[in-house]
Protein backbone atom coordinates (compact mmCIF):
# COMPACT_ATOMS: atom_id res chain seq x y z
CA UNK A 1 0.00 0.00 0.00
CA UNK A 2 2.79 2.41 0.92
CA UNK A 3 4.52 1.59 -2.36
CA UNK A 4 1.31 2.35 -4.28
CA UNK A 5 0.87 5.70 -2.50
CA UNK A 6 4.51 6.60 -3.16
CA UNK A 7 4.11 5.78 -6.87
CA UNK A 8 0.88 7.78 -7.04
CA UNK A 9 2.50 10.84 -5.43
CA UNK A 10 5.45 10.53 -7.79
CA UNK A 11 3.13 10.32 -10.80
CA UNK A 12 1.19 13.40 -9.70
CA UNK A 13 4.42 15.30 -9.07
CA UNK A 14 5.68 14.24 -12.49
CA UNK A 15 2.55 15.52 -14.20
CA UNK A 16 2.67 18.78 -12.24
CA UNK A 17 6.29 19.36 -13.26
CA UNK A 18 5.15 19.63 -16.89
CA UNK A 19 2.47 22.23 -16.14
CA UNK A 20 3.17 25.61 -17.66
CA UNK A 21 2.03 29.05 -16.52
CA UNK A 22 0.97 31.00 -19.63
CA UNK A 23 0.64 34.79 -19.26
CA UNK A 24 -2.10 36.78 -21.02
CA UNK A 25 -1.95 40.59 -20.82
CA UNK A 26 -5.17 42.61 -20.55
CA UNK A 27 -4.61 45.93 -22.36
CA UNK A 28 -6.01 48.09 -25.18
CA UNK A 29 -9.49 46.56 -24.72
CA UNK A 30 -7.99 43.23 -25.76
CA UNK A 31 -6.26 40.10 -24.51
CA UNK A 32 -2.71 39.48 -25.71
CA UNK A 33 -2.10 36.93 -27.04
CA UNK A 34 -5.72 36.54 -28.10
CA UNK A 35 -5.23 32.84 -28.89
CA UNK A 36 -3.27 30.44 -26.69
CA UNK A 37 -2.42 26.77 -27.18
CA UNK A 38 -2.16 24.84 -23.93
CA UNK A 39 -2.35 21.39 -22.34
CA UNK A 40 -4.62 20.11 -19.59
CA UNK A 41 -2.90 21.01 -16.32
CA UNK A 42 -1.46 24.31 -17.57
CA UNK A 43 -2.35 27.58 -15.84
CA UNK A 44 -3.54 30.70 -17.66
CA UNK A 45 -2.50 33.83 -15.75
CA UNK A 46 -4.29 37.02 -16.77
CA UNK A 47 -2.23 40.15 -16.01
CA UNK A 48 -3.92 43.56 -16.00
CA UNK A 49 -2.16 46.44 -17.71
CA UNK A 50 -4.74 49.20 -18.18
CA UNK A 51 -8.46 49.96 -18.25
CA UNK A 52 -11.35 48.42 -16.33
CA UNK A 53 -12.28 44.96 -17.63
CA UNK A 54 -13.17 41.40 -16.67
CA UNK A 55 -12.05 37.99 -17.85
CA UNK A 56 -15.21 35.92 -18.07
CA UNK A 57 -16.18 32.54 -19.49
CA UNK A 58 -19.55 30.89 -18.95
CA UNK A 59 -23.15 31.76 -18.13
CA UNK A 60 -22.25 35.20 -16.77
CA UNK A 61 -21.60 36.35 -20.36
CA UNK A 62 -23.72 34.90 -23.20
CA UNK A 63 -21.64 34.24 -26.28
CA UNK A 64 -18.71 32.79 -24.37
CA UNK A 65 -18.26 29.01 -24.22
CA UNK A 66 -16.17 26.30 -22.63
CA UNK A 67 -15.93 22.48 -22.80
CA UNK A 68 -18.45 20.40 -20.84
CA UNK A 69 -17.22 19.79 -17.31
CA UNK A 70 -14.87 22.79 -17.22
CA UNK A 71 -15.33 25.35 -14.45
CA UNK A 72 -16.69 28.76 -15.40
CA UNK A 73 -14.83 31.89 -14.31
CA UNK A 74 -15.56 35.59 -13.90
CA UNK A 75 -12.94 37.90 -12.47
CA UNK A 76 -12.48 41.67 -12.57
CA UNK A 77 -9.30 42.94 -14.18
CA UNK A 78 -8.49 46.43 -12.93
CA UNK A 79 -6.17 48.34 -10.62
CA UNK A 80 -7.70 46.50 -7.66
CA UNK A 81 -7.37 43.02 -9.19
CA UNK A 82 -4.25 42.94 -11.32
CA UNK A 83 -4.00 39.18 -11.86
CA UNK A 84 -6.19 36.11 -12.08
CA UNK A 85 -5.13 32.50 -12.64
CA UNK A 86 -7.19 29.66 -14.09
CA UNK A 87 -6.08 26.02 -14.18
CA UNK A 88 -7.12 24.09 -17.29
CA UNK A 89 -8.68 20.75 -16.35
CA UNK A 90 -10.67 19.84 -19.49
CA UNK A 91 -9.53 19.64 -23.12
CA UNK A 92 -11.35 21.65 -25.77
CA UNK A 93 -11.85 25.25 -26.89
CA UNK A 94 -12.58 28.06 -24.44
CA UNK A 95 -13.99 31.36 -25.74
CA UNK A 96 -13.83 34.04 -23.06
CA UNK A 97 -14.43 37.79 -23.10
CA UNK A 98 -14.98 40.94 -21.02
CA UNK A 99 -18.42 41.59 -19.53
CA UNK A 100 -17.93 45.35 -19.69
CA UNK A 101 -16.90 45.50 -23.36
CA UNK A 102 -18.62 42.39 -24.70
CA UNK A 103 -17.65 39.57 -27.04
CA UNK A 104 -15.68 42.01 -29.22
CA UNK A 105 -13.06 41.97 -26.47
CA UNK A 106 -12.45 38.24 -26.37
CA UNK A 107 -9.88 35.49 -26.60
CA UNK A 108 -9.52 31.76 -27.21
CA UNK A 109 -7.81 28.92 -25.33
CA UNK A 110 -7.19 25.78 -27.39
CA UNK A 111 -6.48 23.00 -24.91
CA UNK A 112 -5.17 19.55 -25.80
CA UNK A 113 -4.21 16.55 -23.69
CA UNK A 114 -0.79 15.22 -22.77
CA UNK A 115 0.05 12.47 -25.28
CA UNK A 116 2.90 10.01 -24.70
CA UNK A 117 5.34 12.06 -26.76
CA UNK A 118 8.22 14.00 -25.24
CA UNK A 119 8.02 16.98 -27.60
CA UNK A 120 11.36 18.78 -27.76
CA UNK A 121 12.45 22.00 -29.44
CA UNK A 122 10.22 23.77 -31.96
CA UNK A 123 11.64 26.62 -34.03
CA UNK A 124 10.43 28.69 -36.97
CA UNK A 125 12.79 30.91 -38.97
CA UNK A 126 12.30 32.92 -42.15
CA UNK A 127 14.88 33.37 -44.92
CA UNK A 128 14.82 33.67 -48.71
CA UNK A 129 11.00 33.74 -48.84
CA UNK A 130 10.80 30.47 -46.95
CA UNK A 131 9.85 29.65 -43.36
CA UNK A 132 11.71 26.65 -42.00
CA UNK A 133 9.94 24.76 -39.24
CA UNK A 134 11.99 22.31 -37.19
CA UNK A 135 10.95 20.26 -34.19
CA UNK A 136 12.18 17.24 -32.28
CA UNK A 137 10.81 14.49 -30.09
CA UNK A 138 12.83 12.86 -27.36
CA UNK A 139 10.55 9.82 -27.10
CA UNK A 140 7.40 8.68 -28.90
CA UNK A 141 4.72 6.12 -28.11
CA UNK A 142 1.92 5.25 -30.57
CA UNK A 143 2.38 8.54 -32.40
CA UNK A 144 0.47 8.85 -35.68
CA UNK A 145 1.48 12.17 -37.25
CA UNK A 146 2.23 15.86 -36.84
CA UNK A 147 0.01 18.50 -38.45
CA UNK A 148 1.66 21.77 -39.52
CA UNK A 149 -0.79 24.67 -39.30
CA UNK A 150 -0.42 28.31 -40.35
CA UNK A 151 -2.24 31.57 -39.62
CA UNK A 152 -1.95 35.20 -40.68
CA UNK A 153 -3.76 36.56 -37.60
CA UNK A 154 -2.84 34.10 -34.82
CA UNK A 155 -6.50 33.05 -34.50
CA UNK A 156 -7.62 31.23 -37.64
CA UNK A 157 -5.29 28.42 -38.74
CA UNK A 158 -5.17 26.31 -41.90
CA UNK A 159 -3.40 22.99 -42.30
CA UNK A 160 -0.31 22.99 -44.50
CA UNK A 161 0.69 19.35 -44.21
CA UNK A 162 0.62 16.14 -42.18
CA UNK A 163 4.06 14.73 -41.39
CA UNK A 164 4.22 11.00 -40.51
CA UNK A 165 5.64 10.30 -37.05
CA UNK A 166 8.01 7.53 -35.97
CA UNK A 167 5.25 5.82 -34.01
CA UNK A 168 7.44 4.43 -31.23
CA UNK A 169 10.91 5.68 -30.41
CA UNK A 170 13.24 6.03 -27.45
CA UNK A 171 15.77 8.22 -29.26
CA UNK A 172 15.88 11.80 -30.47
CA UNK A 173 13.90 12.31 -33.68
CA UNK A 174 14.05 15.40 -35.88
CA UNK A 175 11.31 16.69 -38.18
CA UNK A 176 11.10 19.63 -40.56
CA UNK A 177 8.82 21.43 -42.98
CA UNK A 178 9.43 24.33 -45.36
CA UNK A 179 6.69 26.85 -46.16
CA UNK A 180 6.93 28.98 -49.31
CA UNK A 181 5.85 32.51 -48.29
CA UNK A 182 6.72 34.31 -51.52
CA UNK A 183 3.04 35.12 -52.12
CA UNK A 184 2.21 36.12 -48.55
CA UNK A 185 1.41 39.75 -47.86
CA UNK A 186 1.87 39.87 -44.10
CA UNK A 187 4.78 41.00 -41.95
CA UNK A 188 4.05 38.34 -39.31
CA UNK A 189 3.03 34.71 -39.72
CA UNK A 190 1.96 32.20 -37.07
CA UNK A 191 2.65 28.46 -36.92
CA UNK A 192 1.69 25.55 -34.68
CA UNK A 193 2.32 21.79 -34.60
CA UNK A 194 -0.47 19.43 -33.55
CA UNK A 195 0.62 15.96 -32.43
CA UNK A 196 -1.93 13.17 -32.99
CA UNK A 197 -1.53 9.66 -31.56
CA UNK A 198 -3.08 6.40 -32.79
CA UNK A 199 -6.02 6.88 -30.38
CA UNK A 200 -6.71 10.24 -32.08
CA UNK A 201 -5.72 12.20 -28.98
CA UNK A 202 -4.08 15.53 -29.75
CA UNK A 203 -1.66 17.90 -28.08
CA UNK A 204 -0.77 21.38 -29.32
CA UNK A 205 2.59 23.11 -29.52
CA UNK A 206 2.97 26.75 -28.53
CA UNK A 207 2.16 29.18 -31.34
CA UNK A 208 5.30 30.57 -32.96
CA UNK A 209 5.37 34.09 -34.42
CA UNK A 210 7.67 34.60 -37.41
CA UNK A 211 8.65 37.89 -39.00
CA UNK A 212 8.43 37.10 -42.69
CA UNK A 213 11.41 39.24 -43.67
CA UNK A 214 9.47 40.42 -46.71
CA UNK A 215 9.22 44.12 -47.50
CA UNK A 216 5.87 44.83 -45.87
CA UNK A 217 6.55 47.69 -43.50
CA UNK A 218 2.95 48.76 -42.94
CA UNK A 219 1.89 49.76 -39.45
CA UNK A 220 -1.90 49.50 -39.72
CA UNK A 221 -3.08 46.17 -41.12
CA UNK A 222 -6.82 46.64 -40.73
CA UNK A 223 -9.18 49.24 -39.28
CA UNK A 224 -12.89 48.67 -38.95
CA UNK A 225 -15.77 48.76 -39.10
CA UNK A 226 -15.68 51.93 -41.14
CA UNK A 227 -18.12 53.68 -41.11
CA UNK A 228 -18.63 52.95 -37.43
CA UNK A 229 -22.12 53.01 -35.92
CA UNK A 230 -22.71 53.62 -32.22
CA UNK A 231 -22.18 51.86 -29.85
CA UNK A 232 -19.59 49.77 -31.73
CA UNK A 233 -15.87 49.88 -31.01
CA UNK A 234 -13.35 50.24 -33.83
CA UNK A 235 -10.94 47.33 -34.09
CA UNK A 236 -7.33 48.17 -34.90
CA UNK A 237 -4.94 45.50 -36.18
CA UNK A 238 -1.37 46.79 -36.25
CA UNK A 239 2.18 45.46 -36.56
CA UNK A 240 4.89 45.94 -33.94
CA UNK A 241 8.48 44.73 -33.99
CA UNK A 242 8.71 44.86 -30.20
CA UNK A 243 7.07 46.00 -26.99
CA UNK A 244 6.22 49.69 -26.96
CA UNK A 245 3.46 52.29 -27.04
CA UNK A 246 1.57 53.53 -30.08
CA UNK A 247 0.30 57.09 -30.00
CA UNK A 248 -3.09 57.87 -31.55
CA UNK A 249 -4.45 61.31 -32.40
CA UNK A 250 -7.84 61.95 -34.00
CA UNK A 251 -8.45 65.19 -35.87
CA UNK A 252 -11.63 66.74 -37.23
CA UNK A 253 -11.68 67.58 -40.91
CA UNK A 254 -11.01 71.19 -39.82
CA UNK A 255 -7.69 70.03 -38.33
CA UNK A 256 -8.72 70.24 -34.66
CA UNK A 257 -7.34 67.58 -32.28
CA UNK A 258 -10.43 65.94 -30.73
CA UNK A 259 -9.04 62.77 -29.11
CA UNK A 260 -5.65 61.54 -27.96
CA UNK A 261 -4.96 57.93 -26.90
CA UNK A 262 -2.15 55.44 -26.40
CA UNK A 263 -2.09 51.71 -27.05
CA UNK A 264 0.40 49.19 -25.73
CA UNK A 265 2.20 47.35 -28.50
CA UNK A 266 3.39 43.76 -28.36
CA UNK A 267 5.68 41.90 -30.77
CA UNK A 268 3.69 40.64 -33.76
CA UNK A 269 0.22 41.45 -35.01
CA UNK A 270 -1.74 43.39 -32.37
CA UNK A 271 -5.53 43.20 -32.04
CA UNK A 272 -6.83 46.25 -30.18
CA UNK A 273 -9.91 48.46 -29.88
CA UNK A 274 -10.45 52.19 -30.19
CA UNK A 275 -13.41 53.93 -28.55
CA UNK A 276 -14.53 56.75 -30.82
CA UNK A 277 -18.31 56.77 -30.48
CA UNK A 278 -18.36 59.64 -27.99
CA UNK A 279 -17.32 61.90 -30.85
CA UNK A 280 -19.99 63.66 -32.89
CA UNK A 281 -21.03 62.08 -36.17
CA UNK A 282 -18.80 63.04 -39.05
CA UNK A 283 -15.48 62.38 -40.81
CA UNK A 284 -12.15 62.29 -38.98
CA UNK A 285 -8.48 61.59 -39.63
CA UNK A 286 -6.71 59.16 -37.29
CA UNK A 287 -2.93 59.53 -36.94
CA UNK A 288 -0.92 56.53 -35.67
CA UNK A 289 2.69 56.77 -34.45
CA UNK A 290 4.74 53.80 -33.28
CA UNK A 291 8.48 54.24 -32.81
CA UNK A 292 8.58 56.95 -35.48
CA UNK A 293 6.54 54.96 -37.99
CA UNK A 294 3.51 57.12 -38.84
CA UNK A 295 0.37 56.34 -40.78
CA UNK A 296 -3.05 57.97 -41.10
CA UNK A 297 -6.54 56.70 -41.90
CA UNK A 298 -9.83 58.47 -42.53
CA UNK A 299 -12.85 57.21 -40.55
CA UNK A 300 -16.56 58.00 -40.53
CA UNK A 301 -18.73 57.97 -37.41
CA UNK A 302 -22.48 57.70 -37.83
Amino acid sequence: MKKFITLLISAIAGLHSFAVVIPVTVANFSFNPSTVNATVGDVIKFNWSNGSHTTTCGSALPGTSLPAGAAEWNSPMNSGTTSFSYTLTVAGTYHYACIIHGIGMGGFLNVGVAVPVAFGDFSATAANKQVSLNWTTQTEENTSHFSVNKSTDGIHFIKLADIPAAGNSNSLRSYSYSDDISRDRYRFLFYEIITTDLDNKQSLSPIKIVRSGLDYDNLIVQLGPNPIVRPQMMKVFFNADGRGSMGIKIYSMAGKLVLKEKMEAFYGLNDAHLHVCELPAGEYVVMFDLNGKKESRKIVIK
